[in-house]
Parts: C-alpha cells; sequence; structure tokens
C-alpha cells in the first residue's frame, strides 16, 4: 500500500479527513474513556483523541490529509518522532473507519539522497518537490514521522 502520497505532510495540496468526524467517532465510541481531543494546532498535520486504555493514556493520530491512524503511549511537543505503538483493541475499532497502519509500516526507515537539487526517495512515494525539501529540512527517519509531523 502507497502511503507516502503527494499532500501526506500537509504542505501540499490533498484530499483532506473530516475532523469534525474523527472528533464525533472518538467521543461517541469511547465516551467517558476519551479523555481528550487536542485541537488544532497550527504546525501539525494529524488530528489527535486522547483515550484511556486499561489505565494507560493513548494518542489516537489521523493524518488530516488521508484516513491513516496510528496509536502512541506520549506525544512531548517539538518531538520530531513518536514512539508508536500496537493496540489491537483500538485497531479493530478504527479500522471500521480508516486504515490503521501498522509498526513495520511506520518504523519504516525512510531512504533518501540529495544529489544537488535533486531528492530521490527510494521509499515508494508521490511526493511533491515542496514535501522532498522538507524531508531535507526536517531529515525525518522514518515513514511514520513523515505521515505524523509537526513541521511548521
Amino acid at each position: 500500500m502507497l502511503i507516502l502520497r503527494s499532500g501526506i505532510t500537509g504542505f501540499q495540496p490533498a484530499p483532506s479527513v473530516e475532523e469534525l468526524e474523527f472528533k464525533q467517532i472518538c467521543y461517541s465510541l469511547f465516551g467517558s474513556k476519551a479523555l481528550d481531543y487536542t485541537e488544532d494546532e497550527t504546525a501539525k498535520n494529524f488530528y489527535e483523541c486522547i483515550l484511556k486504555v486499561k489505565d494507560k493514556k493513548v494518542h489516537v493520530l489521523l493524518n488530516a490529509q488521508y484516513p491513516f491512524i496510528a496509536f502512541t503511549a506520549t506525544r512531548e511537543l517539538d518531538v520530531l518522532h513518536f514512539p508508536f505503538i500496537n493496540e489491537p483493541e483500538l485497531s479493530t475499532i478504527f479500522e471500521q473507519y480508516y486504515e490503521v497502519l501498522n509498526l513495520n509500516q511506520l518504523n519504516e526507515p525512510l531512504r533518501y539522497t540529495q544529489k544537488g537539487k535533486k531528492i530521490i526517495v527510494q521509499n515508494e512515494n508521490t511526493l511533491h518537490q515542496d514535501e522532498l525539501e522538507q524531508l531535507i529540512y526536517w531529515q525525518p527517519k522514518t515513514v511514520g514521522a513523515v505521515v505524523f509531523n509537526d513541521w511548521d
């Protein structure tokens, strides 16, 4: 499956995922277990709902351009990558609405080189030139760090 699609970084026009729908799904499915919904942070390219699952917090991340979901146990501001986690029960619930990315997909090393002005990404992709330039600037190490970023 192609994950690194044009616009996924949030730097180019791309389809968009409805934020309100994601928020409604989180609250309707999880009720009081939905601890928080992080409202729009300008630099993020994803939406975020924090759930309480078996006495732990799980951050549910949804890419704002494509319907890709991932889970992390923590998210700190100004950190360029997240420690993604498997959440089989949540995956089963969310896969009815979105594509849940697994750890192999999220932690796939991002392989790219630059020769002059030409940027070559070896991972399967359809990224725009502006997005490729952002890769050089931000230097993400994994596919997940591209799909879920807070580059400004």
